[in-house]
């Protein structure tokens, strides 16, 4: 097979008079490619064509990087990069190592996909596992969480029975309050009323008492003003036929006449009044 190879190197410029003065020139042409070359050769055969070619041509190129630096370095060579570019393989070769390839290629992805596979079941049982741990975390959650809202239920029923009792004996305080305050108050209106009809009793009483005396003071005024009035018309008789006069004002119209007028019929009138007035005055004259 062919090995398509570079190297990168520089002299080392301590040692450049012995170069000139011992190494065959020019030495890109005389040194580094034949000691490029013998260490390919001598180490490639410890190796299959594979091993060159796919498996450890990593490692090949490392060792023949490292023998060649060595070799060079002895005649003040330095070398920093060895490089495997290509390699030919033989035609029969390339066709087996190609299906061969293509094989273990296949079985390489076959292996990642049965990995992969593998990785997706371990990764589902975790995942299973991951739920169930969960649900068990819930479910011991959950519990945890019953069990303390049932503390705190026996927590809060021991303040709450107390309380409620309490209640339970205000509530029977205020009935019994109202019950008697009812009663008060009912007993209260039932002495309200007494005293309001004792009132109205003595108010009526007393109204009676005072309608009683206005009538008295009345009457007696009255009477005394009559006495006095019957006393004054006695001794004044004419009084009678002005207040006739007075009264029938506004019905009759006044002349004035004669008083020894034979035919005018005022003089029948006022002479039957006098003498009406006088029987009137004897009779309240006689009782006395």
């Amino acid at each position: 097979m062919g090995l398509a190879v570079t190297v990168r190197y520089r002299l080392d410029p301590k040692r450049l008079a012995y170069i000139r003065g011992n190494l065959p020139l020019p030495i890109e042409r005389e040194i580094v490619p034949p000691v490029v070359a013998s260490a390919w050769r001598e180490l490639v055969p410890n190796y299959t064509v594979r091993e060159v070619f796919a498996t450890k041509r990593e490692e090949v190129r490392q060792r023949a990087s490292d023998a060649i630096t060595q070799k060079l370095a002895a005649d003040g060579i330095i070398v920093k990069e060895v490089m495997l570019r290509d390699i030919q393989l033989p035609p029969e070769y390339a066709k087996g190592l190609e299906s061969l390839l293509l094989k273990e290629q296949e079985n390489d992805q076959m292996g990642v996909q049965t990995e992969i596979q593998q990785k997706q079941v371990k990764i589902s049982e975790l995942e299973a596992e991951a739920i169930k741990a969960q649900q068990v975390k819930q479910a011991e959650g959950q519990a945890q969480v019953h069990v303390l809202e049932a503390k705190a239920e026996a927590d809060a029923m021991q303040y709450t029975l107390p309380l409620k009792q309490k209640q339970i004996e205000q509530s029977k305080l205020e009935a019994e309050a109202r019950k008697e305050a009812t009663v008060k108050n009912a007993e209260a209106e039932a002495e309200a009323k007494v005293i309001d009809r004792k009132a109205e009793t003595e108010r009526r009483k007393l109204l009676a008492s005072a309608e009683a005396d206005r009538i008295r003071v009345t009457a007696a005024a009255d009477a005394e003003r009559m006495e006095k009035e019957g006393a004054i018309l006695k001794q004044n008789p004419l009084l009678i036929n002005k207040i006739v006069a007075d009264r029938l004002s506004d019905k009759l119209q006044i002349m004035m006449v004669p008083a020894d007028g034979k035919f005018f019929f005022a003089n029948d009138v006022l002479r039957s009044m006098n003498m009406a007035n006088r029987g009137s005055q004897a009779e309240e004259a006689e009782p006395k």
